[in-house]
């Protein structure tokens, strides 16, 4: 099976990129799959997708809905839609995972509604890493498709952390520092209930833009340090030894997935998240703690600092049935089984 995959980003964007996409190529590669745009950069915007269409089986979508946010966003917008169109001509499949519910950017965001409705009712396939996805998918879905739900795929490195028994961090908040995370309404939260000095805080993460920067940099004090700047590896494998809770405040509506908790329980950390798509899924699951609105995140925080009862036991069968590889079994055993009914 040949697959275009989208989107391509430049490897010289090391910082920025998404690690998904090559785990996902790598993972669909193991099935016997070709990427065959797997090296080359989209340099051409949405045209690019015409490049190869007549040695391409199946087109793979993950963000298009967030073409408005590009450079001729709009114009690009408009002609995805004619080349869908093409596409279908051609009788190609079509598949779109569902990260997000809508973009977490505001920019275009009728297009992006417009796009979202199109891709859940004339996609082939449509896939997402959360239940709620499901479930909004099918708000728009005027047929009886089924929205196919598959865990975001995690890696196996419960083995690599090294075993601290002084914590010098109560909380660990990483990734990206964007507006939806929520972690400034969190820090403003706890200056308005005095909390500020009560909890040790490492924040890591590059901040968006410079006026959320400067507003967060007022909270740096003896115990919240907050540093705007990426976090290696090595680094961040260093900082959840030293962290005896990884908290994510996510904000957002639109979320759904998170490579980012992902990447925390990869570890077996212990995580606590707001009850919103993917961490509501693993919060039944007995891997993550879920909290609506802040008063109530406070009240767990107090009970998981003074209780030392977390137990790990879930979350190794839990990667066992979701590695990398068993995402790129079930995507392509989906497309299989579709193809035999047809």
């Amino acid at each position: 099976m040949n697959i275009y995959m989208y989107p391509i980003s430049d490897p010289k964007k090391s910082n920025t990129n998404n690690p998904y996409i090559n785990n996902l190529i790598g993972a669909l590669e193991e099935e016997n799959c070709i990427v065959v745009n797997k090296n080359r950069i989209q340099r051409y915007g949405i045209l690019d997708i015409l490049f190869n269409i007549r040695q391409v089986d199946v087109y793979y979508f993950n963000w298009i809905e967030n073409l408005p946010d590009r450079r001729f966003g709009k114009i690009q917008c408009f002609l995805f839609y004619i080349i869908f169109l093409i596409l279908k001509i051609f009788n190609k499949k079509i598949v779109w995972m569902m990260h997000n519910k809508i973009s977490h950017s505001k920019k275009g965001l009728f297009c992006k509604i417009i796009t979202t409705y199109f891709l859940v009712n004339y996609s082939d396939f449509v896939f997402t890493h959360a239940q709620d996805g499901v479930h909004f998918g099918n708000t728009f879905l005027k047929s009886n498709k089924q929205i196919h739900f598959f865990h975001h795929p995690i890696d196996n490195r419960l083995n690599l952390l090294q075993d601290k028994s002084f914590k010098k961090y109560d909380i660990l908040i990483w990734g990206s520092i964007i507006p939806y995370k929520g972690i400034d309404s969190f820090l403003k939260y706890l200056e308005n209930n005095a909390l500020l000095t009560k909890f040790n805080i490492c924040i890591i993460g590059k901040v968006s833009n410079q006026e959320l920067a400067k507003e967060l940099d007022k909270y740096n004090s003896n115990n919240i340090s907050i540093i705007n700047d990426y976090a290696s590896q090595e680094y961040l494998e260093e900082l959840f030894s030293q962290s005896k809770i990884v908290l994510f405040t996510y904000a957002g509506y639109s979320t759904l997935s998170s490579g980012a908790l992902m990447d925390t329980l990869s570890y077996g950390n212990r995580v606590i998240g707001p009850d919103i798509g993917v961490f509501r899924d693993l919060n039944k699951e007995g891997l993550v703690e879920t909290y609506q609105g802040f008063d109530e995140l406070s009240s767990l925080l107090d009970e998981f600092l003074t209780k030392n009862n977390f137990s790990s036991k879930y979350i190794t069968k839990f990667i066992e049935h979701n590695l990398w590889q068993n995402l790129g079994k079930n995507i392509c055993n989906t497309i299989k089984d579709f193809q035999k009914v047809k």
